[in-house]
């Protein structure tokens, strides 16, 4: 070092000495940094203790799995005079709309997109008048449901959601060409029994085909029990002179609630008799009632829950509700409110005459506003037989012999009532003659 140099450091730090001036060192960046961080840590820590503990941090929520693949597991089919109707039960709802499609003039293809076939599940042999046979066929990238045809018509397919234990399924119709010369044979009948006045009784039978009704003890199904009383009942009834009888379905098939009502003006029916089976959540509940027409509202909440049911027919059938009703524009029709009264007539005799079967107890004569009661010009009842959620009822309803007898009652009270209008007809007749 030079001796210049290292005196004048020498003089410097003497003068710094004697002038009482003390040395402070400055600090350099790392010892900043370091001062920086710990204050930062104790500002950190004491953010708790101001704001409250941080939530804690929740895991990640795993994917969630793709719901599984639609399967078809089940086809249906019930044939009618009218149509031949084919359900395809599925396991879920499909995930694209099914596609309908004509691949020609005599097959019909239903492909369910995404879907699986259950091993159970194979060719169908239907047979009937318009149906050959229904073939699935299972591809990667689906279903594809081919309804070989015997006609060329154009069926309808759609789709159904799951309601009231009923599955989703797929359903199609196949329609039976209309033939004039049937309709027009139809019509002569018709005449001709009006024209000898015979009295002519259309016997609905409830439910049927894809609804079974209501479901009572051991599985007995109301569409069976309602379709024996009213067969054994038009039998009966044509035993009798001057009366003819007429079902809307004769055997296992489903039909709109309108669509009844419509068969029975066809016929220009004189009676209506609808036969159904009652049901209740209360195990205990039993007896026979009959039901008439409300324009206004049901007898109590119990009758109106009734019509609920009976009404739901067409949900579980695929028929969607009208938003109007064709009675509203009839409402003060004096016509219409004669026939609820004839109705109600109708519906005390019945009720008399079923009430002489001790093995039941007659709940009376109720209104609600049932579809199928809805004709202007046809006197119309609706019968609940017994409870078939009853374990006693639902054994005597399986009776064969109860429904004899029970359709023999019917008969006499529809003869009573048949007998009272002649009477009544004919006394008009004669004051309408002086």
């Amino acid at each position: 070092m030079p001796l210049n140099s290292s005196r004048s450091n020498l003089n410097n730090h003497d003068a710094a000495a004697r002038s009482g001036e003390r040395s402070i060192s400055r600090p350099g960046p790392r010892s900043l940094f370091r001062g920086a961080r710990t204050g930062f840590l104790v500002l950190l820590a004491l953010v708790p203790l101001v704001a409250g503990a941080a939530p804690a941090r929740r895991p990640a929520t795993p994917p969630r799995a793709a719901a599984p693949a639609p399967e078809l597991v089940r086809m249906r089919y019930w044939t009618a005079p009218e149509h031949t109707r084919i359900v395809f039960d599925l396991s879920r709802s499909p995930r694209t709309d099914p596609r309908f499609r004509l691949v020609d003039s005599t097959t019909f293809e239903v492909y369910l997109s995404g879907a699986r076939k259950s091993a159970a599940v194979s060719t169908e042999f239907v047979g009937d008048s318009l149906v050959a046979d229904i073939f699935p066929a299972v591809s990667d990238s689906g279903v594809a449901i081919r309804i070989r045809l015997k006609r060329a018509v154009t069926p309808l397919g759609f789709i159904l959601a799951a309601a009231d234990g009923v599955p989703d399924r797929v359903v199609v119709d196949v329609p039976m060409p209309v033939n004039p010369d049937a309709e027009k044979a139809l019509q002569q009948r018709v005449s001709e029994l009006k024209k000898n006045k015979n009295f002519i009784v259309a016997i609905d039978a409830g439910h049927g085909g894809e609804d079974p009704g209501a479901i009572g003890h051991r599985r007995t199904q109301e569409a069976d029990i309602t379709l024996a009383i009213a067969k054994k009942l038009k039998n009966q009834l044509e035993e009798l002179p001057g009366i003819n009888a007429v079902l809307t379905r004769t055997s296992d098939y489903f039909i709109p609630l309108r669509k009844r009502v419509d068969i029975a003006r066809r016929y220009q029916a004189d009676l209506f008799v609808s036969i159904h089976c009652n049901a209740s959540r209360d195990r205990n509940a039993t007896g026979t009632e009959i039901y008439f027409l409300s324009l206004t509202g049901a007898t109590d909440e119990a009758a109106r829950s009734v019509a609920e049911q009976e009404n739901a027919a067409d949900l579980v059938g695929g028929i969607p509700p009208e938003t109007g009703d064709d009675l509203l524009s009839i409402l003060f029709d004096l016509r219409q409110n004669d026939t609820i009264r004839r109705s109600s007539e109708i519906a005390e005799v019945l009720i008399d005459a079923v009430s002489e079967d001790t093995r039941l107890v007659t709940r009376g004569v109720k209104q609600a506003g049932f579809v199928v009661l809805k004709a202007p010009e046809i006197p119309s009842v609706l019968v609940e037989v017994a409870f078939i959620t009853n374990a006693r009822e639902a054994a005597i309803l399986r009776d064969a012999q109860f429904q004899t007898k029970f359709a023999e009652h019917l008969t006499q009270g529809i003869a009573a009532y048949k007998v009272v209008r002649d009477r009544a007809a004919a006394g008009s007749g004669a004051s309408g003659t002086n």
